[in-house]
């Protein structure tokens, strides 16, 4: 339904959602931070299901990751940071309206991202994905600042609309939330509000 004119004249033209986290911690964990967020510079086209951890890949010294601290089952393993690239990412997906597949929070609640807005991986463990279910392909651009030691997530595409997007949380106790994603017209309008996470903490 798209003709190759209007594709090429529309393409990547918008961004359709970003969201910025600051980086703390060691030179290693900025490191594996920023590496990930490269990896992640991909295009997705209408209706392609993106996987961050067959994207990112293993997180091993052969590919470029340092061994910086990230927990798994109250274990220490290898590739800390590589999370906060994902929670970075999840939440410029779901401003940019796509459609969350998986995601899964962690044990206890990040620093670097509001309660419920993180998402963990790890590579044989849990995964983040999302799908381009929109009608024009989307380009991933994440990129490192080391003088604000911050990772910056866009997502680029052809917005067809004039809808804006609010996330809130909602608490049942301290440490368990729901998060929403509601969407509203040009007019401010409430279009529709979806559930995307579900997150129970340890204390």
């Amino acid at each position: 339904s798209i003709t190759k004119e209007d594709l090429e004249k529309n393409l990547f033209k918008d961004v359709l959602g970003e969201y910025t986290t600051n980086v703390s911690g060691s030179s290693v964990r900025k490191n594996n931070v920023r590496l990930a967020g490269e990896k992640c510079n991909v295009i997705l086209l209408p209706g392609e299901e993106f996987s961050y951890n067959q994207t990112v890949g293993k997180r091993t010294k052969e590919n470029g990751f340092g061994e910086a601290g990230a927990y798994l089952n109250g274990e220490t393993v290898q590739g800390g940071g590589v999370c906060q690239t994902s929670s970075t990412l999840y939440n410029a997906v779901v401003l940019a309206n796509l459609k969350v597949t998986k995601r899964s929070n962690h044990t206890y609640i990040s620093s670097y991202v509001p309660i419920g807005r993180d998402a963990t991986v790890s590579w044989g463990g849990p995964d983040f994905k999302f799908k381009n279910n929109r009608d024009y392909p989307i380009k991933i651009e994440a990129s490192y600042d080391e003088k604000e030691e911050a990772v910056t997530v866009s997502i680029y595409g052809t917005q067809t609309d004039n809808n804006t997007v609010e996330i809130t949380t909602e608490h049942s106790d301290p440490n368990t939330c729901k998060t929403y994603r509601s969407v509203y017209d040009e007019n401010g309008t409430l279009l529709r509000t979806d559930e995307v996470g579900y997150s129970k903490y340890k204390q």
